[in-house]
């Protein structure tokens, strides 16, 4: 479980983001509310979150000057801000100390979905693999190392761009290769044709938020790039022989 600390100056809304928070994505739990940066700042040490999300205004201490402190002691704690529109000139200076997201209240349900899901994805992916010591394999050619590249950026790109058309053509030119190339090259490395892994990764992507969320039907549908929740149906069915309701109704994590 992932620790969110929470520094809001008004109670409803860090009760509603509270609730909002623990449902829309499983794995994060609030652990500590703060009403003022200060609060906040004086209590850290002992709350260790792995997440920090705060508003901009408030009294005490305000965002900006919580962040400045925070950074100082916790340089690599991910934090998110959360301000009205007319702050968006604060939000800037926040960006400066390198926090990890700005989202505009009231708190849209995708976008802090997306967020909260990319820095699990994140976290997760920090987590790799203890290699054997008996394990000894040679050192691969630099011809392997190229491949290898690609075919990782290739995928990272579309992993980043889930929730947008993705064509060959702007992937292509990414990782600098002629369309027609790298439609080959992606289909005899991996064995599988680009369209299909697309497809693929939009599917675990939906399978994915349809376990462990409580989003929308055509909320997931979004997020996975299908403008058309009849589509996405349609696709996520030829591949699972179940709609996504009924995959979420065996596979519910509440």
């Amino acid at each position: 479980m992932y620790k969110v600390v929470l520094v809001e100056d008004e109670a409803i809304i860090r009760d509603g983001l509270k609730k909002l928070i623990e449902e829309v994505v499983s794995g994060f739990q609030v652990i500590a509310q703060a009403s003022n940066g200060r609060e906040a700042l004086e209590n850290l040490g002992n709350w260790l979150p792995d997440l920090l999300i705060t508003d901009i205004r408030m009294s005490e201490m305000n965002g900006i000057d919580l962040i400045k402190r925070v950074r100082e002691q916790y340089a690599s704690l991910p934090i998110l801000i959360i301000s009205g529109y007319g702050d968006f000139e604060y939000a800037k200076q926040a960006l400066r100390y390198g926090v990890a997201e700005y989202l505009l209240k009231p708190i849209d349900r995708v976008e802090l979905a997306q967020f909260l899901d990319k820095l699990k994805k994140k976290w997760e992916a920090g987590r790799k693999p203890e290699v054997s010591a008996n394990e000894e394999a040679a050192p691969p050619s630099r011809l392997e190392k190229d491949t290898r590249q690609i075919i990782r950026r290739v995928k990272e790109l579309v992993l980043q761009r889930l929730d947008q058309e993705i064509s060959l053509q702007y992937i292509a030119e990414q990782v600098h290769l002629n369309p027609k190339y790298l439609l080959h090259f992606f289909n005899t490395e991996t064995g599988q044709h680009f369209s299909d892994f697309v497809t693929e990764t939009r599917m675990n992507q939906a399978r994915r938020l349809l376990k462990q969320t409580n989003l929308k039907i055509y909320e997931i549908a979004a997020m996975c790039g299908y403008s058309s929740t009849k589509h996405f149906t349609v696709a996520f069915k030829q591949l699972t022989e179940l709609s996504p309701s009924e995959y979420r109704d065996q596979n519910d994590w509440n």
